[in-house]
């Protein structure tokens, strides 16, 4: 399932490069509920799932060293950050079309 949330962060980032103007900027956030800086949209649409690969990686890595009880409880956390990177990822590329004058 993890491997399906990031083709789709993947999937999203080629939908906003087709779907955002050239010179657009996307925000991106490391905070709940506020876009702290915007960035080309090369970088901004990179970055999505730039995060999730290296979240996908730490925590599959730690898993792997941790007992089996332990690894499922990570496995879970790490889907459920996936999911909420996801969705943040859509959320920020709305918000740019909508800055950038285009209907979401």
């Amino acid at each position: 399932a993890d491997g399906v949330v990031l083709l789709a962060m993947i999937g999203v980032s080629l939908w906003g490069a087709s779907a955002l103007p050239p010179g657009a900027q996307v925000p991106v956030h490391f905070g709940p509920a506020a876009y702290g800086s915007w960035v080309p949209k090369g970088l901004g649409l990179v970055l999505w799932p730039a995060i999730g690969v290296v979240l996908y990686v730490i925590l599959i890595v730690h898993a792997h060293d941790q007992q089996t009880h332990a690894a499922s409880g990570l496995t879970i956390g790490l889907t459920v950050a996936l999911v909420v990177i996801l969705v943040t990822e859509v959320g920020a590329i709305k918000v740019a079309m909508n800055r950038a004058g285009h209907e979401s």
